[in-house]
């Protein structure tokens, strides 16, 4: 019997992804390998963090690097699954 992660609230997912986006502004190392992927400078990140999907593209970033997402897991007190959980919510055209 395969368990289905249950679905959090969008707000919830948010959250996560805020946390996410904190933690890589945090860590030198995650901000430069962030900013290559996603072609953003940093004079630009406050500016696209304010347009739609911003939160969800740091889910899909930190989805696409497993060691990322642990060590995130860690620092934020939470589960991997959980993160990936908050992936689905805000970008929920992948999964279906």
């Amino acid at each position: 019997m395969r368990l289905t992660p249950k679905r959090i609230s969008r707000d919830e997912a948010e959250n996560v992804a805020l946390g996410a986006f904190s933690y890589i502004t945090s860590n030198e190392e995650a901000l430069t390998r962030f900013l290559s992927i996603s072609g953003l400078q940093p004079d630009t990140i406050r500016s696209a963090a304010a347009a739609p999907g911003f939160l969800a593209g740091i889910l899909d970033y930190v989805a696409a690097d497993e060691p990322l997402l642990l060590v995130l897991a860690e620092a934020m007190n939470t589960t991997p699954e959980r993160i990936m959980e908050a992936h689905r919510t805000l970008s929920p055209t992948e999964f279906e």
